[in-house]
């Protein structure tokens, strides 16, 4: 019979992402008894809801999730996608309600730091404040190249989305160039404000300019630099 041993933030892979490093075994041991894995989701639960009560932040284990919101017109709007080591819920600290939805994208696992338990991991674990607020930080130098993107032509929009994904992956010990789009092509046309047939036209054009191969849901980004090249950052690459 296999047993397996309980993934905790002593021994949890992301912990030099979602972290700060050099933390002491008993700063570890702090955080590894109030933060706690939560129940794995399967694609279209949700993770919060918008308006609902701020429980806490949440850092993504494995899979992946998407930030949206609705309009007064019911229509969904996808704010951002987020990865594993990355954390979400920042936006419920501010009046202790989450001011968008998250939904996970496939089978989803995660962890969360209680809002309840915020003012004493802060007291043991000062380093740690520093952290969550290194992450907001680079939350909104994200939102900024997205309000800049909005005004870029469709295939910067789309060779940016790709490239974002490629930079932030590999910065977690991933592939750069493989990996699996956890949205549909109409989630990517929300996301980036593209009609489904712009996406699916580009995704085809890329492909026939050697860029990327596609298979269904996956892709292979044959050419970094070049597919790099359509879109000129205006500053630092999202992370």
């Amino acid at each position: 019979m296999l047993t397996t041993t309980p993934v905790t933030c002593n021994n949890c892979s992301l912990d030099n992402i979602c972290f700060p490093r050099g933390l002491s075994k008993d700063e570890v041991n702090h955080i590894s008894q109030i933060i706690k894995p939560k129940k794995p989701l399967q694609r279209g639960e949700y993770i919060f809801r918008e308006q609902s009560d701020f429980k806490g932040v949440l850092a993504i284990k494995s899979g992946s999730a998407k930030l949206v919101t609705n309009d007064h017109h019911g229509n969904e709007h996808i704010l951002n996608v987020l990865l594993p080591g990355e954390l979400l819920g920042f936006d419920g600290i501010s009046n202790d309600k989450y001011r968008c939805s998250a939904v996970a994208l496939d089978t989803l696992s995660f962890c969360e730091l209680p809002a309840k338990n915020m003012d004493e991991l802060f007291k043991n674990v000062p380093s740690l404040t520093k952290e969550l607020f290194r992450h907001s930080s680079e939350k909104m130098n994200v939102d900024k190249e997205f309000i800049i993107l909005s005004k870029r032509p469709a295939e910067e929009k789309l060779a940016f989305f790709l490239i974002s994904l490629s930079d932030r992956l590999k910065k977690r010990g991933f592939s750069a160039s493989e990996f699996t789009l956890s949205l549909t092509r109409q989630e990517i046309g929300n996301h980036l404000g593209l009609a489904l047939e712009t996406v699916s036209r580009l995704f085809k054009k890329f492909h026939k300019d050697n860029l990327i191969i596609v298979q269904s849901k996956q892709i292979e980004i044959t050419d970094i630099p070049r597919l790099r090249a359509i879109f000129s950052y205006s500053g630092n690459p999202p992370t």
